[in-house]
């Protein structure tokens, strides 16, 4: 028992290490990532004429958003974009509260040239888009969602992006965290965002990232395939379904978009688990791009350390770190006690503190153990989402949309 449980805590730990140290020797530290940035920079920096911009709809799906679709849409109102040259397609999955109703008399008060159509019945996001995607009457399509504010000059930077950068079948980019209270969950989450929007754009120098900023991607309606409606994530599915089609789906370092995040650990739990659930179903659903050298250095090299990450890495790091205590255990359990201790203790520091390392350790960890739950939950469908629930952060929105 003693042998068995070090070796398995040894063994654990070199799969665990060596994944994130092969990950940061081959993606994060890619000469490839600062050309990539300044082009990025370049493509954005260039002057526009605002006459010559292509026409884009806006896919925003919605289920009891009464709430916030009034504040979406005058959002998309004040982009800096020609509001003659969008179409705003509502696509309603069979809402109980006056969303439509909202959403209706808001289209016309703005004068936006914006129509909903009405799912059957409640089938999800997975299936909104699906839906929603032919009756785009434009090539280039804006997925966001109705809880989500974009930065002003989103759309058009996006639009440069796009339209400049050789086989590129769509874009995304940074997503800042809205909040009105330092907590540990709020910490976790920052520097989760911090680790994650480097990971992308290291990935997207090198070929593509996925899943990307689930609030704003811009999307070519010519590389668009129906995804699966029962299995994977929105963003997840659309973005692999890209690159599988041959083309680039890239996250670029530029503030696209803002989201309310949760204060509380146990909301912050309950929403990562679901996430992580389906993030890890859509990479299973495309488990054909392992190894694959048709998809280049996205097959080769990012998705397999993708895949070892969700799927692998969670399992091992805590069947290490349960059979390091059962070892001491079987040692001293004195010596167990101050381990739990000294973990716990680890933890609470990382996400007190304002200590960079201890942070990103921390994150690592608590996003690993999301993931651990989301194998256990993974044979659970993709089913609808909930609205909208409560107002009370959502004064943060009226401030970041008038700023």
């Amino acid at each position: 028992m003693l042998i068995a449980a070090l070796i398995v805590a040894i063994v654990s730990s070199a799969v665990v290490v060596g994944t994130y140290a092969s990950y940061y020797i081959f993606v994060l530290r890619n000469r490839k990532t600062e050309e990539f940035i300044r082009l990025i920079e370049q493509t954005v920096a260039n002057p526009v004429i605002y006459e010559g911009l292509p026409d884009v709809t806006v896919i925003i799906p919605m289920y009891n958003e009464e709430v916030v679709i009034s504040k979406k849409l005058q959002n998309m109102a004040k982009l800096d974009y020609p509001i003659e040259k969008m179409q705003i397609l509502l696509v309603d999955d069979c809402s109980t509260d006056g969303t439509c109703e909202v959403a209706e008399s808001t289209i016309s008060e703005l004068g936006l040239n914006g129509k909903i159509v009405k799912n059957p019945k409640r089938m999800g996001a997975n299936a909104s888009y699906n839906i929603g995607v032919p009756h785009a009457n434009s090539n280039l399509i804006l997925r966001t969602d109705a809880d989500v504010i974009l930065n002003a000059d989103s759309l058009r930077k996006a639009v440069q992006i796009i339209s400049k950068i050789e086989n590129l079948g769509a874009v995304t980019g940074k997503m800042n965290p809205l909040y009105d209270k330092n907590t540990a969950a709020t910490t976790m989450e920052k520097q989760y965002r911090n680790l994650y929007d480097r990971m992308s754009v290291a990935e997207s120098a090198l070929h593509s990232t996925y899943p990307g900023g689930g609030g704003f991607t811009l999307i070519k309606k010519s590389v668009f395939s129906p995804i699966s409606t029962n299995q994977g994530s929105t963003d997840g599915n659309i973005s692999l379904s890209i690159i599988k089609k041959g083309f680039r789906h890239i996250y670029v370092s530029e503030s696209f978009s803002f989201e309310i995040i949760s204060r509380r650990l146990g909301d912050q739990m309950r929403q990562k688990v679901r996430r992580a659930r389906r993030l890890i179903q859509s990479t299973i659903l495309y488990r054909d791009f392992m190894f694959n050298k048709k998809y280049g250095e996205f097959g080769l090299v990012i998705f397999p350390f993708r895949f070892a990450m969700f799927v692998i890495c969670p399992f091992m790091l805590y069947a290490g770190i349960f059979s390091t205590f059962c070892f001491l255990l079987s040692y001293s359990p004195i010596i167990a006690a101050f381990f739990a201790a000294g973990a716990f203790l680890f933890f609470l520091l990382g996400t007190k503190t304002k200590i960079r390392l201890l942070n990103s350790i921390t994150t690592v960890l608590a996003n690993q153990f999301y993931l651990l739950l989301g194998l256990f939950l993974l044979p659970k469908r993709t089913g609808t989402w909930k609205g909208v629930e409560g107002t009370k952060q959502w004064h943060a929105y009226a401030k970041v949309s008038e700023g």
